[in-house]
């Protein structure tokens, strides 16, 4: 079963449990993926957020239910479809269909919204892309950055505010690897909530006599006396992709990679971060024959 057949299996899996408590965390277990890809395979290849699909597709069956209901009251309508409470079932309502409950029964709209019905194979994302490098398969052994994290939520200027801060703090990092290897280290947390990803922008360490300490995140994370954050990255298998252009036009290649390239594939991506590495072909954000590195954890060595 290649990774599209597998989204196809999540999406059934939504469909038959609409009525009950569903969660990202769950359907990623379900599919055999860390939370953090399943989000950008998912996305990849429906357009949608997981946890969007899953409210979209509750709020439109509820749609059903009020109009061809009128019996059932409005309160237990919400509960059927597991929400914790009316408030939250109200909050939903009018952020994805910009309406409440009360006025779809009372048919005070002039039309009805859009409701997002169930997909199907066939209305899967189809990207068309001229990328035509295939990934290499590399081995990497243990890598120690460290640098500014951040967590992104709508503005991304926030990447170059962190990439300005480690720019001016570079001389406190003793333990750099000289010449500096920069890296933009990309993840979402356990306790995932809406589309919150975090983000390290840092330098690779040398060994040092620094010891981490465990996190949920990554195998070993913590926080240095010079308030920037150190994570170690694990020995590991990578798909490696190249992003030839100005960095901010590196979506298109992850589109590329989590819509065209991975779902054909059987790669279980377990590991919940990838990164960026900038290395001697890297000649600036803004510079249209840059080439930047992008890594996708396949497995542990």
């Amino acid at each position: 079963m290649d990774n599209r057949q597998l989204i196809m299996t999540a999406i059934d899996h939504i469909e038959d449990n609409l009525h009950q408590p569903l969660s990202v965390r769950s359907l990623s277990l379900f599919t055999g993926y860390s939370i953090y890809h399943f989000i950008r395979l998912f996305q990849g290849v429906t357009g949608l957020t997981p946890g969007d699909y899953i409210a979209r597709r509750k709020i439109t069956e509820a749609v059903r239910d009020i109009l061809g209901k009128p019996c059932r009251s409005l309160l237990d309508i919400s509960l059927d479809y597991s929400f914790r409470d009316y408030e939250t079932f109200v909050r939903t309502f009018k952020r994805l269909l910009h309406t409440t409950p009360s006025r779809i029964r009372q048919k005070n709209n002039s039309e009805l919204p859009l409701l997002l019905h169930r997909l199907c194979s066939h209305d899967l994302q189809q990207w068309t892309t001229q990328y035509t490098s295939p990934p290499q398969t590399v081995e990497l052994g243990e890598i120690k950055l460290q640098g500014i994290q951040v967590t992104l939520n709508d503005d991304p200027s926030i990447i170059n505010t962190a990439w300005r801060q480690l720019e001016g703090n570079m001389m406190s990092i003793p333990d750099r690897v000289l010449p500096e290897k920069f890296y933009q280290l990309g993840y979402w947390p356990d306790d995932y909530e809406d589309n919150r990803i975090v983000f390290l922008c840092g330098c690779e360490l040398k060994d040092s006599i620094f010891t981490p300490i465990s996190s949920p995140f990554l195998p070993n994370s913590s926080q240095s006396l010079l308030n920037m954050t150190i994570h170690t990255l694990p020995p590991a298998s990578y798909l490696k992709f190249l992003h030839k252009g100005r960095s901010a036009e590196i979506s298109a290649t992850y589109k590329y990679i989590y819509g065209v390239f991975l779902p054909k594939t059987d790669h279980r991506l377990t590991l919940p971060y990838e990164f960026e590495f900038y290395g001697k072909d890297y000649l600036g954000p803004d510079n249209p024959l840059s080439i930047s590195e992008i890594y996708i954890p396949i497995s542990l060595l």
